[in-house]
């Protein structure tokens, strides 16, 4: 991978990994101040919002990359995807307002309508932009600072379930103040310039064919914790799903940020018909995916309880086990990110990937309609497993027939193994340690050291080349 694609993915991970720790310093507060009742309140009524707030960050992300090296067509192409934004989200808040009052349960309308705001947000999100420019730093810095904001008010305001609609608030507002500061820099890639009304419009028939896979994808992932609000009598369930899926899903920015980097390189590459260098970053990505992926779910299992014992509340401590059910969401999301997000979609094959998700959001709808009333969170996360699967499978089935792209067991197998030695010495030693923050990072580091360890030892290339790489960018900056 060349030094943009490196110093992308380290600004996308910089970020990511403040993602990580937000929790630890916010999820032990709120869920002590608000409790599990009302934080499922909170997730429930944001994931309704959320549902309006399927934008055009892939289309917008890809067609910039297309068009960016040229300025005046870049910018005509940004002024035609911004308007036609616009237009679709005054639509969704049109459509969200008549939810929260037909639709909506009245004793959470407040809280709806507070949600609301993140709609604005996702109105004026221009951050597909700066993706599609392959510029990852000005979003990641700008993402970090709101967040630290958003933290401090937290603490500083919220101090019970009274102050739950202050929480959403703060919650909502600062994704609007985010976006008012990317506003900020556009200047520096966009100029003004007149857009053709009918051009405009005809970009609404390829973002559409995008939008129906991320309303599909929205069934499986946000629509999950609806639906548990509605089919299953205790809403605390909802805060355990989401703490569970927040907990497995934290950690896949390692390999799902490399897709964000991705998919504008790949959409440029394939634009100049360069398949050769398209075939090069895929091979090598699937790698990485598989070679980190396959640890991460294993050292999950076996560690995890000694950290939710501490982390989180009594109330709780249900969510080992669903964390540990949920865990080869790691791999299948991990494999399903670089068939589709950084393969098909670029390429412009999206109606395999349409077809992809649409099979896992009807496999997930039913099994959590069959599942859900009786078991709650338990039938959400095996449908939520079952429904990852099926979109990789489906995604791997075209790849297999169509391209010469492969997953090499020898990978698989080497990985395997010295993950399964690493997770029974984590096992033993995060059992042996009290359970508390620097006890965990030392049962992690005992872990990573064991893996690249072994890796090491046989001599594998891709734990070489990355050790090569690491070392040479340590020595340039000495």
């Amino acid at each position: 991978m060349d030094k943009k694609i490196l110093r992308n993915y380290f600004y996308n991970i910089l970020y990511q990994v403040f993602v990580v720790v937000t929790p630890l310093i916010t999820v032990p507060y709120v869920t002590r101040t608000l409790g599990a009742t009302y934080l499922g309140i909170s997730d429930w009524t944001s994931s309704n919002v959320l549902v309006g707030c399927l934008g055009v960050s892939i289309y917008g992300n890809k067609e910039i990359a297309i068009v960016r090296d040229d300025v005046q067509l870049r910018s005509k192409t940004f002024w035609e995807i911004f308007i036609m934004q616009l237009i679709s989200m005054a639509l969704s808040m049109v459509a969200y307002a008549v939810f929260i009052f037909v639709g909506n349960e009245p004793q959470y309308r407040l809280y709806a309508l507070i949600q609301g705001i993140s709609l604005i947000s996702v109105s004026l999100d221009v951050t597909w932009l700066f993706y599609g420019m392959e510029d990852f730093k000005m979003a990641s810095i700008r993402n970090i600072i709101i967040k630290i904001l958003s933290i401090v008010c937290i603490f500083a305001l919220v101090k019970g379930p009274e102050d739950l609609a202050l929480f959403i608030f703060i919650n909502a507002v600062s994704g609007v103040l985010g976006q008012l500061w990317m506003w900020t820099q556009v200047k520096q890639y966009i100029v003004f310039t007149k857009i053709s009304m009918r051009s405009m419009f005809a970009r609404f028939k390829p973002n559409f064919m995008l939008f129906i896979p991320q309303i599909a994808t929205s069934i499986y992932t946000m629509l999950d914790v609806s639906m548990l609000g509605y089919l299953y009598y205790d809403t605390a369930h909802v805060s355990y799903y989401q703490q569970a899926q927040r907990f497995i899903k934290m950690f896949l920015f390692f390999i799902t940020s490399i897709g964000s980097v991705m998919l504008p390189r790949i959409a440029n590459l394939n634009a100049k018909g360069e398949n050769a260098s398209i075939r090069h970053f895929i091979d090598t990505t699937l790698q990485m995916a598989l070679f980190l992926a396959i640890p991460m779910m294993i050292g999950m299992d076996c560690m995890i309880g000694s950290f939710i014992g501490w982390f989180l509340d009594e109330d709780y401590q249900i969510v080992t086990i669903l964390i540990q059910i949920t865990s080869p969401i790691i791999l299948f999301i991990s494999l399903s990110n670089v068939y589709g997000t950084q393969y098909l979609l670029p390429i412009g094959k999206t109606k395999i990937y349409t077809t992809s998700v649409c099979v896992g959001a009807v496999v997930n709808a039913t099994i959590n309609y069959l599942l859900m009333p009786t078991m709650g969170a338990f039938g959400a996360i095996t449908g939520s497993v079952i429904s990852e699967f099926c979109v990789t499978f489906v995604q791997w089935i075209y790849i297999r027939k169509n391209t010469d792209i492969r997953v090499k067991m020898s990978y698989v197998f080497k990985y395997l193994i010295a993950a399964c030695i690493m997770g029974v010495a984590v096992y033993f030693v995060s059992n042996a340690l009290p359970m508390n923050f620097l006890c965990n990072l030392v049962s992690i580091a005992c872990g990573v050291g064991i893996y690249f360890g072994l890796l090491i030892l046989v001599k594998d290339e891709f734990t070489l080349n990355l050790f090569d790489k690491v070392k040479g960018m340590v020595l340039r900056h000495e």
